[in-house]
C-alpha cells in the first residue's frame, strides 16, 4: 500500500506540473498533432483513396502526439526534475526508485489517455470512418508510450545541461515521425533511408495504430518488436539515470 502511495504521489507532483504549464502541452498533445492530420489531408487532396489516406493521417497524428508528449514533454520534466534538484528530494525520501519510476510512467499514460482521446474525437467529427479494435489500440498506445519513454529517460540521464537536453528531446520527439513513413508511404523514401526508417519504433507504432483504427488484428509482428524496442530503452534509461547525482 505504502508503495502506491508513493506511485501517486509522484504522478500528482508530474500532474502538478503539466497543470503549471498547460499551454505548452496543449500544442505537443493536441494542436501540433490535429495541424499536421490537416495539412497531410490537404496536401494529399481526395483523389488516391481518400478514406484509407485519412486513417493513415489521423494514425500519424495519434503516434505525432505520443512521441511529443512522451519525449518531448516529459523529457522536459524529468530535465527539470534532475537540474533544478528535485530528483535529489526525491532521493532523500524515503521513496524507491521503482516508485519514481511506475509514478513518472502512470502520469505518461494518463496524458496519453487525453491526447488520444481528444484525437479519436476529432478525428470523428471530421469525417475519418474507422472501426476501432478498441483493446489491440490500447495494448498498442501502452506499448509505444513505454517505448518513447524509454527514450525521453535516456536523453534526460545524459544530457550534460538543461538546455542540452531539452534541444535533445525536441529533436528526438519531432524527428522519429518526420523520419519515419507515418504521413507517407515508405516507397517514396530513398533505399538507404527507408531501411532505417522501417525499424523506427514509430514505423511500428503507425502502421498498428491504422491497423487497429480499421479494426483489423494483425498487428503481431509491430507488437513484438515494439515490446522488445520497449524492454530494451526502459531497461537502459532506468539504468544510466543517477537516482544520487555525484
Amino acid at each position: 500500500m505504502t508503495r502506491v502511495t508513493d506511485i501517486i504521489c509522484v504522478f500528482r507532483i508530474q500532474f502538478a506540473g503539466t497543470r503549471r504549464e498547460v499551454g505548452p502541452f496543449l500544442l505537443a498533445a493536441f494542436v501540433f498533432p490535429a495541424a499536421m492530420y490537416l495539412f497531410a489531408n490537404a496536401v494529399a487532396g481526395v483523389e488516391v483513396a481518400p478514406e484509407q489516406s485519412r486513417l493513415r493521417f489521423l494514425a500519424g497524428s495519434i503516434v505525432f502526439s505520443l512521441s511529443l508528449t512522451s519525449i518531448s514533454w516529459l523529457g522536459y520534466l524529468l530535465l527539470e526534475n534532475r537540474f533544478t534538484g528535485r530528483l535529489k528530494l526525491f532521493a532523500t525520501l524515503p521513496l524507491a526508485p521503482s516508485s519514481y519510476v511506475f509514478g513518472v510512467l502512470v502520469f505518461a499514460i494518463a496524458q496519453a489517455a487525453v491526447s488520444v482521446t481528444t484525437l479519436l474525437v476529432v478525428g470523428r467529427a471530421l469525417g475519418v470512418q474507422m472501426r476501432p479494435n478498441f483493446p489491440l489500440l490500447i495494448v498498442v498506445i501502452l506499448l509505444t508510450i513505454l517505448c518513447l519513454c524509454g527514450l525521453g529517460v535516456v536523453v534526460a540521464a545524459r544530457a550534460r545541461s538543461f538546455s542540452q537536453g531539452s534541444l535533445l528531446t525536441d529533436t528526438l520527439g519531432a524527428g522519429l515521425i518526420f523520419l519515419a513513413p507515418v504521413y507517407y508511404a515508405p516507397e517514396v523514401m530513398p533505399r538507404a533511408l527507408r531501411v532505417f526508417a522501417q525499424l523506427l519504433p514509430t514505423t511500428f507504432a503507425a502502421r498498428a495504430v491504422q491497423t487497429t483504427l480499421a479494426g483489423g488484428h494483425a498487428i503481431g509482428n509491430e507488437l513484438l518488436a515494439l515490446s522488445v524496442i520497449a524492454v530494451a530503452t526502459l531497461a537502459l534509461g532506468f539504468k544510466l539515470m543517477k537516482w544520487r547525482e555525484d
